[in-house]
């Protein structure tokens, strides 16, 4: 089964105000900055209760709107054994 191609950032601030909804108003439902919210919309920063509250405000799922991994576990640079031969912590 393909997934459907995410949605773009212009599409999901269009889906924002189409709802009457600033960023602004998002980050202060959350108690969050406004910067947080630009960064989730952009997918630079992943913060699973800003997408759902983004999503639950567009009447979206959250998979619809931004890529969904194939393994989500994969996250972070892999350990190493570092300079000298010892385990990473």
């Amino acid at each position: 089964m393909k997934l459907p191609k995410p949605m773009t950032p212009e599409q999901i601030k269009k889906a924002i105000d189409d709802v009457d909804i600033s960023q602004a108003g998002l980050a202060r439902d959350l108690k969050v900055s406004r910067s947080i919210i630009h960064q989730v919309i952009h997918n630079t920063a992943t913060s699973h209760r800003v997408r759902c509250h983004i999503a639950k405000a567009i009447k979206q799922p959250v998979g619809i709107i931004w890529p969904i991994k194939e393994d989500p576990t994969k996250v972070g640079r892999p350990l190493t054994k570092g300079l000298y031969g010892h385990q990473a912590a």
